[in-house]
């Protein structure tokens, strides 16, 4: 709903029209933002598939529309691959991925949270998704993402992002402390726990300097060029 809202903010729709009015723009334009995520996501998998070779070897993490796309195009053009899917605690999203993964044909390992420093040595290279994209070209995403690249950042192992434009903010964080705990925590534990320090976040911050590149639908960025993107988006 976030997302919708900030469409139509960015749309400069009015919302003074009354309710039944402004249930019909966001019903209307809330289908359109649909549409239009849908689109961004088939352009994405259209250009990041060329970027996964024959017999590469891939970690991934939690689950990613965008992502499951670019591999399912991949699959189709490309040839055969492998794929590393991180459970992604605490939900076990991974396990969702991995069984929409194996349903295309695509060859799957299902791998704890913990492994990645050991299987990162056999990964070609990472791709994840992710929910936001900050202005420093930093990323948030699920929890433990900063850890995947932070070990891929030691072993030398590129690190791509495949996200929709419509993620880009105007926010710039310089460590997970700087993201307010409304991101990092569910409402209702906000709302009933007091020591949010005894609490896992759900997202974390993973700095740009540990991502590669990012394909978008509107082009392929190095992390220092989302600045810049930024800047058409909100003008």
């Amino acid at each position: 709903m976030r997302k919708i809202l900030f469409y139509l903010n960015k749309k400069k729709f009015k919302f003074d029209s009354g309710m039944e009015k402004c249930k019909e723009i966001l019903l209307k334009n809330g289908q359109v933002f649909l549409s239009k995520a849908s689109k961004a996501r088939n352009k994405i998998a259209r250009m990041a598939c060329a970027w996964i070779p024959s017999g590469s070897n891939i970690l991934v993490h939690s689950k990613s529309r965008v992502v499951l796309e670019i591999l399912r195009e991949a699959s189709v053009k490309n040839g055969t691959f492998h794929t590393y899917v991180c459970q992604s605690a605490p939900d076990n999203s991974g396990m969702s991925m991995m069984e929409e993964l194996t349903n295309f044909g695509i060859k799957c390992t299902l791998i704890l949270d913990s492994a990645v420093g050991a299987v990162m040595e056999k990964v070609d290279f990472v791709l994840l998704g992710a929910e936001a994209v900050v202005e420093n070209g930093g990323i948030i995403n699920k929890i433990g993402t900063s850890t995947i690249g932070l070990c891929a950042k030691m072993l030398n192992k590129p690190v791509y992002v495949a996200v929709e434009s419509f993620k880009f903010v105007r926010f710039y964080p310089l460590n997970n402390r700087d993201i307010p705990d409304e991101y990092k925590y569910k409402y209702s534990t906000i709302s009933t726990v007091k020591d949010l320090e005894k609490e896992h976040p759900l997202i974390d911050y993973t700095q740009p300097s540990f991502l590669t590149l990012l394909f978008t639908d509107i082009g392929i960025f190095t992390p220092s060029a989302v600045s810049d993107e930024l800047v058409k988006l909100y003008l």
